[in-house]
């Protein structure tokens, strides 16, 4: 027990837990409170002021910890850090800090504090996670104290982290002693994919989260908690994952300080900067014969950094491709400039290439530019080049009844008249009027969304409609237009607007099936009829009746747009009404969609398993159907959410005379390079 003691003590006198001293509180007396719980234990904690600082400046010791990062996790995805000082110092890291504190729904201060001892050299390990970063592993000298009711305050020899930036699954990768295979919780299965974001410390001995903040996209609905989650629903998670907590919370903030031993004060003009280098990638072209040679060109530079890096960075590339060949490699870079990476297929198809600039510490480089969550973007290149794309063609097998199913479809939506169940003006100006609609529709709910309408009753103008890419959000209402086009825009699911935040919540919750994410059950879609696409293509054909009922439709222009998700809409648009007249899909969803189960080509990260049902919904078969002109707009190189074999495909399956796609060298889902190569291919 003295042993025990006086650990806590150190921890606390170093970190600037408790208010010993200024309270006059006898520190044994007190941890005997907070160790045995009850009424006490949580008087005496909810005295602690939830303040950082406050406590930095009070305990002996707090001086001695530098804060590396301060930021507020519900605004993190659009302004990033707002301290890092991550480059300021240097010395021997002994011991780190977290704090969270948010204030709750009924305007009450939550907080913990908790310190390990240092598992890495690298500050960067102890912030919030890119995807190119995996730290699951026990750490030692875990403490930790919080005002959260329930919470197990104190000493405590192991604990374990799960940082990391992308995607995770429930498995217990690291056999963490008691973790759930089933549940996410204090033992889960991380992956370099995807972008969900897990930063979460645990106390596995007693089966507790100590605090964590998942979904760093999620902005107020990111997961947010401390201790274990609270909720009796039964599919909640005790790490919070999915939780969406943040939306019940009125403000956050998250500091890292660490203890260091010979800190130094770095003069930044004499250290080489791992966080301000470019990199970009090239190919001569897109398409290469069987057997040529491929040349990426990857340019790396140091930004008129006056220093070279003391050892040579690290350019770690992996090369996959639809022919099932898989290369790894690495390449040192001692200064800027230009390094190649070479690789060949002899069959036809895609390669693809993912390259990293590490440090000598294999540690993630980082270019001065933000994406748009505010997050830096790390030193990578993911792109690809191909054999004869012209002869790829859909591994599936179009349906027999493919034809007759649509116009059982079609007549279904004939069989429900339009009629407007909602129709709010929202917003205008002196040209044009906003609506908010709501418009029936063949299937569970109606059509919704917003249409922007001219104000000029005799004007005749064009329709351009628009749909939306994956996911479960509030739909923003547009802003008036110059009243020239009339401007659709819907949601994929008929969602309520207007609705509070847990009305909109409970909405998205009742889309999903068999616990998987909309349109991702597979026993769901083993029939086309139940599938969550069919609901998705009436509302997207009912949209086109709707705006083309309107008087001052010209008769003449019907122009849809969307990319993923919404580029999958659009191509079923310009497939189903004969009115359509340009197509702008991009970066589309439901190419090719068996592709990687049937051909083994490299296939979507997205987590879609394929079903034949899903080839009534394959774009590439609607294609053949495609009559209106056709602008795929953009197919990432490195794209795996919606691979470019199935773009190559749905453009090599269009049916239309005028047609065109644009591959972009180094893009991926969500990304486009500044001043990317491009390389379009036309039927003109």
């Amino acid at each position: 027990m003295k042993k025990l003691l006086k650990n806590m003590l150190l921890c606390v006198a170093m970190l600037g837990v408790l208010l010993v001293s200024a309270q006059g509180i006898d520190f044994k007396d007190a941890m005997k409170k907070i160790q045995a719980g009850g009424p006490e234990a949580q008087a005496f904690l909810s005295a602690i002021p939830a303040d950082f600082e406050k406590l930095q400046a009070m305990v002996p010791g707090g001086k001695d910890f530098r804060v590396i990062y301060d930021f507020d996790p519900r605004n993190y995805h659009s302004v990033g850090y707002t301290v890092d000082n991550s480059n300021k110092w240097t010395g021997n890291i002994k011991q780190v800090a977290f704090w969270l504190q948010y204030k709750d729904g009924k305007d009450q201060d939550k907080w913990v504090l908790a310190t390990i001892d240092a598992f890495s050299q690298q500050l960067e390990d102890y912030g919030v996670p890119t995807v190119d970063i995996i730290n699951a592993r026990q750490v030692d000298n875990l403490f930790a104290i919080s005002n959260v009711e329930g919470f197990k305050s104190g000493f405590f020899p192991k604990g374990n982290i799960e940082f990391w930036g992308g995607n995770y699954a429930p498995g217990n990768a690291k056999k963490i002693p008691g973790a759930s295979d089933s549940k996410f919780d204090f033992g889960d299965a991380p992956s370099k994919s995807g972008g969900y974001g897990s930063m979460q410390l645990h106390n596995f001995e007693h089966q507790q989260t100590v605090f964590a903040f998942n979904k760093f996209t999620g902005g107020t609905s990111c997961d947010l908690g401390i201790g274990n989650n609270p909720s009796q629903n039964p599919k909640a998670n005790p790490d919070w994952s999915r939780s969406g907590s943040a939306k019940n919370y009125k403000s956050s903030r998250m500091v890292v300080a660490a203890k260091m031993e010979n800190i130094k004060e770095v003069d930044p003009t004499t250290v080489f900067n791992t966080k301000n280098i470019s990199i970009s990638g090239i190919t001569e072209k897109l398409a290469y014969e069987p057997g040529e040679k491929m040349q990426f060109v990857i340019t790396i530079g140091f930004n008129k950094q006056k220093q070279l890096p003391e050892k040579p960075l690290q350019l770690v590339w992996t090369r996959t491709g639809d022919d099932g060949i898989t290369e790894k490699g690495k390449i040192e870079v001692p200064t800027e400039g230009e390094y190649i990476i070479e690789t060949s297929t002899e069959k036809d198809g895609f390669v693809r290439i993912q390259a990293r600039l590490l440090d000598e510490h294999e540690i993630a480089c980082f270019t001065p530019d933000k994406d748009s969550q505010g997050k830096a973007i790390p030193c990578k290149f993911d792109g690809g080049a191909c054999v004869h794309p012209e002869n790829l063609k859909t591994a599936a097998a179009e349906p027999k009844d493919f034809d007759e199913f649509w116009a059982k479809l079609k007549k279904r939506l004939t069989e429900v008249p339009i009629k407007e169940l909602e129709h709010i003006k929202v917003a205008e100006n002196d040209k044009s009027e906003v609506y908010q609609i709501a418009v029936t529709c063949p299937g569970p709910r109606p059509m919704t969304g917003y249409i922007t309408v001219p104000k000029d009753p005799n004007a005749q103008v064009p329709i351009y409609a628009w749909y939306a890419g994956y996911g479960t959000r509030e739909q923003k209402k547009p802003e008036p237009n110059d009243g020239k086009t009339i401007s659709i825009t819907i949601n994929a699911h008929g969602q309520p607007l207007g609705v509070s935040k847990s009305e909109l919540n409970k909405f998205f919750e009742s889309l999903r099936s068999n616990g998987k994410g909309y349109a991702l059950d597979p026993e769901q879609n083993k029939n086309p009829e139940t599938a969550y696409f069919y609901g998705m293509v009436l509302r997207v054909l009912r949209s086109l009746e709707y705006a083309k009922s309107l008087p001052q439709w010209n008769r003449k222009e019907l122009v849809v747009n969307g990319g993923s998700q919404g580029g999958l809409q659009t191509s079923w648009a310009a497939a189903l009404d004969p009115d359509v007249t340009l197509a702008r899909p991009s970066i589309s969803w439901g190419c090719d969609f068996g592709g990687g189960a049937l051909l083994k080509r490299l296939r979507s990260t997205f987590p879609l398993e394929y079903v034949p049902a899903l080839d009534y919904y394959d774009i590439t078969f609607h294609a053949r159907r495609t009559k209106c002109k056709v602008e795929v707009t953009r197919a990432g190189l490195g794209d795996y959410t919606c691979p470019p074999s199935g773009l190559a495909i749905y453009y090599n399956e269009l049916a239309t005379p005028d047609k065109s796609i644009v591959f972009y060298q180094g893009s991926t889902h969500g990304f486009i390079p500044k001043n990317p190569k491009k390389f379009k291919l036309s039927s003109k």
